[in-house]
This record gives C-alpha cells, structure tokens and sequence, in this order.
C-alpha cells in the first residue's frame, strides 16, 4: 500500500536483525524473496529494535504521511519517519521493560501523545534501574493519543 510504511524483516543474515514492536495493520511473509513484511497506517507508534555486528540499538518512531525536513531513514523501512530518540547498549534493556510494563498497566505502550514518549526517552536514560513508579505516574499524566480533541 502507497500510504502504509512497509517494514522488511529478511529471513537470511544481513548485516542486521530487525524487530518491530507496535500496533501494525498487517503482516504477510513473501516466499520467494524470503521475508516478512510488516505495514504499519500513518499516525503509528513503532519501537524498531535493531542488532548489528558490534552494538544493538532501539529507535521510537513515528509514521507520518507529510515529507518533513526532520524525517530519518533507517534500515529495512520504505519510507522515512519522525524519529523521538535512539538508544544504545543497557538502555535498549531499558525501554523493552518500559514498553512491556506500559502494555501491562496502561492504556498501552503505543497509545499515548508525542510527549509522552520524550519524556519516557529521559525516564530511561536515568542512571541505575528503571522507575517504574515515575512511569507509572507518567503514564497516568499524560492523555492518549485517542482522547486528545482538537478545537
């Protein structure tokens, strides 16, 4: 689909595994060039954890249809997205915690408005283990995206 971002997850070894993390409309594996296929509508939320050879990596972003000046290409997307934060080493052990807990106690780790997740990005980069009750109380301070109406 033209409007949908299209994820490509490669069955062989690249110089990069992908996992994507999010609500997708759907997904389908082509056969012949051995892949799996993730889309995801404008507007989603989607937490891509990459592995290279020497580091791993997570990455927050945001499909949006308009071509901005601040959009980001990454790895195995086909379209460029707004990206709120990237993180490394510990902190990508870090975020997957947070996202698990936020879809456990919350409305759902995908669901909420764009600050909500820069201020999750400095959540996590605090030192030492996660918060859960600074995520708690964030979770609980910041509307969802569905309840947010625009005048």
């Amino acid at each position: 689909m033209k409007s949908h971002l299209e994820i490509t997850i490669p069955d062989y070894n690249s110089f990069y595994t992908l996992y994507a993390d999010g609500n997708h409309a759907w997904k389908t594996y082509d056969q012949i060039m051995k892949k799996t296929l993730i889309y995801y509508p404008p507007g989603a939320l989607i937490v891509l954890y990459y592995t290279f050879i020497t580091y791993r990596e997570a990455c927050v972003i945001r499909f949006e249809q308009n071509d901005n000046e601040n959009m980001t290409a990454l790895p195995g997307l086909s379209k460029n997205v707004s990206l709120f934060f990237r993180l490394r080493a510990s902190r990508v052990d870090k975020l997957k915690r947070a996202v698990g807990w936020l879809n456990k106690h919350s409305a759902g780790a995908f669901s909420h408005n764009d600050g909500f997740y820069i201020r999750l990005h400095y959540l996590i980069e605090q030192r030492g283990k996660i918060n859960y009750a600074a995520l708690s109380k964030l979770a609980e301070s910041t509307p969802n995206q569905n309840q947010i109406k625009l005048f």
